[in-house]
């Protein structure tokens, strides 16, 4: 079904992006998103990422005189690709702060999408930017010229199962039992979240509708 994620970062060409992860062992993206529901411990990608940050922001730490870098969140840190059925992607994002909506939600810009720039980051922007040099031999049709690097605000979209994403109450409803929250009532079975819903309108009279849309 696909995701929309909006994310801050850089926007660097697939190529550039490529070079920097066969430098560290990794295979070549050839501009097909990674797998949502990998990040973060799964995608290669993303554990490169993070690791290449909690490295650097401890250079930086030892050289400042401390030494901690225990507030890293790991989940920040990945590869966003847009793309869509039959366009291949030649354009990949890093980010350092991101959320996906699965249909609607509230932008809160400041818990959500922090401006400040994280710790490691900006090393990292600046080693994958360093294989865009012409000296690596990529060929400029395949750069993006003055937007290699660019850092920003950006929506994504990543179409069908690369970018595939439930919110959680999604999942929560297809588990169970679940306890009506007027009375003691518990519900069990495929339906059970329904079955509750409908307990819950027609015997306590809650103004709710049987299957509500909350953000996410």
């Amino acid at each position: 079904m696909g995701s929309t994620t909006i994310l801050r970062g850089f926007k660097v060409s697939v190529a550039v992006l490529d070079a920097f992860l066969t430098a560290n062992g990794l295979d070549e993206s050839r501009g097909t998103p990674p797998f949502y529901h990998e990040h973060p411990d799964k995608d290669p990608i993303s554990a490169l990422l993070y690791k290449k940050i909690v490295s650097n922001a401890a250079g930086a730490a030892a050289a400042a005189g401390g030494s901690t870098t225990s507030s890293i969140d790991k989940n920040k840190f990945r590869v966003m690709m847009p793309s869509r059925e039959g366009l291949p992607s030649f354009v990949a994002y890093v980010t350092y702060a991101w959320f996906t909506v699965y249909a609607h939600r509230e932008l809160r810009m400041d818990e959500d999408l922090p401006a400040e720039i994280p710790a490691g980051f900006e090393e990292l922007r600046k080693e994958i930017l360093s294989f865009a040099d012409p000296s690596r031999g990529i060929p400029e049709t395949e750069k993006i010229g003055e937007e290699e690097g660019h850092m920003g605000l950006f929506v994504v979209y990543t179409h069908d199962i690369r970018g595939d994403y439930w919110p959680p109450w999604v999942y929560e409803r297809n588990t169970g039992p679940f306890i009506c929250d007027q009375c003691d009532a518990v519900f069990t079975g495929t339906i059970s979240w329904n079955v509750r819903q409908d307990h819950r309108i027609e015997v306590h009279g809650v103004k709710e509708s049987r299957d509500p849309f909350p953000e996410g």
